[in-house]
């Protein structure tokens, strides 16, 4: 249970807008005002009453708000030290070093497979997959002939 305390000017101040018959606006968190000076005042938890007109009353307490400061202590708060960001750059090249070479190795493993006959198919297209999907000369032909030459779709289940 919140109890909220209204000063005496406020709460006159509420009765008129509300003889005026100004309707409450909800749901509105923050309302910011920018003068020609780029000087901007921000209220948090404003109260908003909007007359038929389309004009807008605003009850709350007022900040200057600087935004340069607000956008530099959120910038500090995200941005990393200069040595943690060379750990991960470096354990992220150490894992791709890892995945290059078991892919170069598992390449290697079928290629020693049975030759496959390539016949009715480009060799361009071969070579397009083998180099997208990362895999043997012979599960791309595979592929290709399994899709009718179709080389996205062969592209798309090697990749699966």
């Amino acid at each position: 249970m919140s109890v909220e305390i209204v000063d005496k000017n406020e709460k006159q101040a509420k009765e008129m807008i509300q003889k005026l018959g100004l309707k409450p606006v909800a749901g509105i968190s923050r309302v910011t005002f920018r003068k020609k000076d780029n000087s901007v005042f921000s209220i948090d938890a404003p109260k908003v009453y909007r007359s038929p007109a389309g004009n807008y009353v605003v009850f709350g307490d007022c900040k200057v708000d600087n935004f340069q400061e607000r956008m530099a202590e959120a910038q500090s708060k995200v941005q990393k030290d200069p040595a943690s960001i060379q750990a991960d750059l470096a354990a992220a090249a150490a894992d791709a070093e890892k995945a290059e070479k078991s892919g170069e190795s598992k390449i290697e493993e079928e290629d020693d497979n049975e030759p496959v006959d390539e016949s009715g198919l480009d060799a361009a297209d071969i070579d397009i997959i083998v180099q997208q999907a990362n895999v043997s000369r012979g599960k791309a032909v595979k592929a290709l002939k399994a899709h009718n030459g179709d080389i996205v779709n062969a592209i798309m289940e090697l990749t699966k």
